[in-house]
């Protein structure tokens, strides 16, 4: 299930129609028809809005979107793997203000808790992560805000029209 499948199954769920959900945005239905087909990318106010229209978090439209893919995933046939070693790869994140970091990424399948991450005396946020050779998306999360590493140049745009920071290991 995609995002824009997500809203959709929150919108009917909760009985309501795509021009009642256009008038609450401040958009056209056709706006909306777009979004749940998958026709037009939404922007993350937007989806704030529309998370706080169906009273649930961001978090809980996304995590539909990811677990219908992954439920999806595990029904394929796998082949065997050849286990690889994993490597320790260290993030860092200068945030002297922030009360809590973390970690997230589709290594951790995107969890909102991520991966907690420490601070030192200097305001630097670290947190080591043992990963498989590969290509990894991931984002942190800033006393509940989702950023990019604004060190790391490497991005690519989400199903949400914001960025994702990429590690190669």
């Amino acid at each position: 299930m995609l995002i824009g499948q997500s809203i959709r199954k929150y919108r009917v769920g909760k009985k309501v129609t795509q021009s009642e959900l256009a008038k609450w945005l401040g958009v056209s239905r056709q706006a909306v028809s777009m979004w749940e087909s998958e026709k037009r990318e939404l922007k993350v106010n937007t989806l704030r809005k529309i998370a706080k229209v169906f009273g649930v978090g961001v978090d809980d439209i996304l995590k539909s979107s990811h677990n219908a893919e992954e439920n999806k995933e595990d029904k394929m046939p796998r082949l065997a793997k050849k286990k690889s070693a994993k490597n320790k790869v260290q993030f860092q994140l200068n945030a002297p203000e922030a009360k809590r970091v973390a970690l997230t990424g589709d290594f951790k399948k995107w969890a909102a808790k991520g991966v907690p991450m420490r601070k030192s005396k200097d305001g630097t946020w670290k947190a080591n992560v043992e990963l498989q050779p590969g290509r990894y998306e991931y984002k942190f999360i800033i006393d509940n805000e989702w950023r990019h590493d604004p060190n790391n140049g490497n991005t690519i745009q989400n199903a949400v029209g914001s960025l994702n920071s990429i590690i190669e290991v």
